[in-house]
């Protein structure tokens, strides 16, 4: 880790008041909360919104009938003034008398319609289609009450209910909603300015203006925020860089549990790879503990399997493989796969680790690899930029890599990871997420049952049974679930920071003193 020394730190704060003070002179949004993000919004109709950027915004913009944005991610009413289940196939939905978009049109049952069946369309074609699939029949009862029919049950449903309803009189004839956004959410949309937005309050929240500033280069960001150029950063700080935030007098750090889960995932059908034995050997041979201490600054918490601790199916009565090089040695040999030359240098065999060619992703590659070797296993890590290493993970053509699912909310998703109806092949790439091949007849039976079944207790119970099948059967080594890391300017209030990382805390944040009086 590089050491940043006191007269660095003044030199940067010296570049940055440089910085901060041009952008003052052309920057829009003076007396805005400013919050800094790592990637650009590409779009803010809630349709579209698969960018992260994207949809962190758009979900201060729009609202849905409900949301998932909450501590479990169990689902919270937000449109709906009730939602009731009918039967598994039917809900009857009645919506809140006081619901407007920005523009003073009140958020009826057609709204709600539109938004749900066009997406399907021909016109419209947006990328959460799927939805609109299900539904067999959408019954507009009055202007405020609706009824949805399902073509079976379906248990995401109930949390897709959160995509952000449009307003049907602007949008419908469009394949986007024309014009500048309107939502029903706490925010209205004021301006954009290429990758920058801003936004003003509408109802509730305490902060007039809050403003999206897109900073891309890491070292940009963090002397943006050592130089009073912003209130908040999420997430966009590397965990080695903590020390010097922590370190700044205008800045406190807060953290907080995510879904986030970070795994190691195996070619089961890989030569070395497809024995139970050496995928045991391999996570008994990795000490998470300490990468987490010294990789994450203890910024993460180990992890039993794709679902986090807080998640409200979470199971953590499993298998768990902690240190122990010795045993993996043990089981390596019981495997077959003897060491050749006791303490020599010739390794058991040798495998390659495929991951991105982020820098940090690669030196937790390499650290990885260094344990590995300790127990016999030469481990050659081979990074590839993002395109070409997805488009290797997607065809199942790697042996060991290493990658994230960011927000796991709907429990419903480790179908589409483990269930062997969704493994990919090289000429079907978007079969399923299933890649390295993993296969077990009980395990697709149960994670059929946890989609057809709405009640909750009842897929917390199916939910159980299969994270206890993944634990022994090991398709990923669950590694760890990284905390959400927000940056704050020093006197912000009640910003708190949700497992999915969404941008709820800033409902109800008290900011600081603005840009404006600062100066």
């Amino acid at each position: 880790m590089r050491i940043f020394m006191r007269q660095e730190l003044l030199l940067f704060i010296a570049i940055v008041s440089i910085w901060v003070g041009s952008c003052s002179r052309e920057n829009p949004a003076e007396g805005a909360f400013v919050v800094l993000l790592d990637a650009a919004p590409k779009g803010l109709d809630p349709r579209f919104a698969t960018n992260d950027s994207s949809a962190k915004i758009v979900g201060l913009l729009h609202a849905g009938l409900l949301s998932t944005d909450t501590a479990t991610g169990a689902p919270e009413l937000r449109l709906a003034k009730s939602i009731d289940e009918v039967s598994p196939t039917l809900y009857r939905v009645e919506l809140r008398p006081d619901a407007v978009f920005h523009n003073g049109d009140p958020v009826e049952s057609e709204d709600v319609r539109y938004t749900y069946m066009e997406m399907g369309s021909e016109l419209v074609k947006s990328p959460f289609a799927g939805m609109s699939k299900k539904i067999k029949e959408f019954r507009i009862l009055s202007k405020k009450s609706f009824e949805i029919e399902l073509n079976e049950p379906d248990a995401p449903f109930y949390s897709d209910l959160g995509l952000g309803i449009v307003n049907s009189r602007i949008c419908a004839g469009h394949s986007e909603c024309p014009g500048d956004p309107i939502g029903a959410g706490p925010f209205k949309f004021v301006a954009q300015y290429g990758d920058d937005v801003l936004l003003e309050k509408f109802e509730g929240p305490k902060i007039e203006r809050l403003f999206f500033k897109t900073i891309k280069d890491d070292n940009t960001r963090l002397l943006a925020l050592l130089g009073d150029a912003a209130d908040l950063v999420q997430n966009a700080v590397q965990p080695v860089m903590l020390p010097v935030v922590q370190d700044a007098e205008r800045l406190e750090v807060i953290s907080a549990p995510s879904f986030k889960y970070t795994y190691l995932a195996f070619n089961l059908e890989d030569q070395y790879l497809k024995h139970l034995k050496v995928r045991q050997a391999i996570a008994l041979g990795i000490d998470r503990k300490s990468i987490i201490t010294y990789k994450y600054r203890d910024t993460a918490r180990l992890s039993t399997g794709v679902l986090a601790p807080n998640h409200w199916a979470y199971h953590g009565d499993v298998e768990t493989f902690d240190f122990d090089p010795e045993r993996a040695r043990q089981l390596l040999d019981e495997a077959g796969f003897e060491d050749p030359d006791g303490d020599g240098p010739l390794p058991r065999f040798e495998i390659e680790f495929k991951v991105s060619a982020n820098k940090f992703r690669v030196s937790l590659a390499e650290l990885i690899a260094h344990q590995l070797a300790d127990i016999g296993i030469s481990v050659k890590v081979r990074s590839y930029e993002w395109g070409t290493f997805y488009d290797d993970i997607r065809s199942r053509n790697f042996q060991l890599t290493t990658m994230q699912w960011p927000s796991v909310l709907e429990p419903s998703i480790l179908r589409w990871i483990f269930h062997s109806e969704n493994i990919p092949t090289a000429e079907n790439r978007s079969a399923g997420a299933n890649r390295g091949a993993y296969r077990n007849p009980r395990v697709d039976e149960l994670l059929d049952q946890g989609n057809r079944e709405t009640k909750r207790d009842k897929r917390r119970q199916i939910y159980a049974e299969v994270q206890e099948h993944l634990a022994r059967d090991l398709p990923y080594v669950s590694l760890w679930h990284e905390d959400n890391i927000a940056v704050l300017k020093k006197g912000t209030r009640d910003y708190f920071v949700t497992p999915n990382a969404r941008f709820e805390g800033l409902k109800v944040t008290i900011p600081a003193e603005t840009h404006e009086q600062r100066k």
